[in-house]
């Protein structure tokens, strides 16, 4: 019985030696890269980590979710119905005297077409987001983050926690 017990622990020490291995050979080959091919290499590596579970579900879906929006968010100027509609509200804050979207007056409410507009732009950036969740493959991330964004965050921020701890501001969350 002990032989067959120290067979399956030198084979389970083994195991773990080459997913180090592995692991950190992705890490070394991370640092040589440049910002746009890390992102990419970055998201392989995250969803590796999810699907193998190496991290626990929210963990995973933070990681994922995490890189992904950073890339969106980028990604996002060049969506034509974002562009359009940051014009027209670059358009009508000029002709209001705003200046980025603040209005300097407490008393004075910004008008309801502009509040109007402000949330035609959000949703058209929450599409765009969850268009490109969808085009790296992430169906599940861009349904919750539309149509559950309780769900999604809750999921973020239980992950986020895993790593980082304390928890996160709300004018950090999308």
């Amino acid at each position: 019985m002990k032989k067959t017990g120290d067979s399956e622990l030198t084979l389970a020490l083994q195991e773990a030696r080459e997913t180090e291995a592995r692991w950190r050979g992705l890490a070394t080959r991370l640092m040589e890269l440049g910002d746009d091919a890390m992102d990419a290499q970055l998201l392989v590596a995250f969803r590796a980590a999810r699907e193998e579970g190496v991290v626990p579900p929210d963990a995973g879906f933070f990681l994922v979710a995490h890189i992904l929006t950073a890339m969106a968010d980028e990604a996002i100027a060049e969506d034509p119905r974002v562009r359009r509609l940051a014009r027209e509200l670059d358009q009508m804050e000029h002709e209001y005297g705003v200046g980025d979207g603040v209005w300097h007056d407490g008393e004075e409410t910004p008008p309801e077409e502009w509040e109007a507009l402000c949330a035609v732009y959000e949703a058209a950036c929450d599409e765009a987001r969850a268009t490109f969740f969808r085009a790296y493959g992430e169906e599940d991330m861009a349904r919750l983050y539309l149509e559950d964004r309780v769900c999604f965050h809750r999921r973020f921020e239980s992950g986020r926690r895993f790593f980082h701890g304390l928890p996160m501001l709300p004018e950090h969350l999308h």
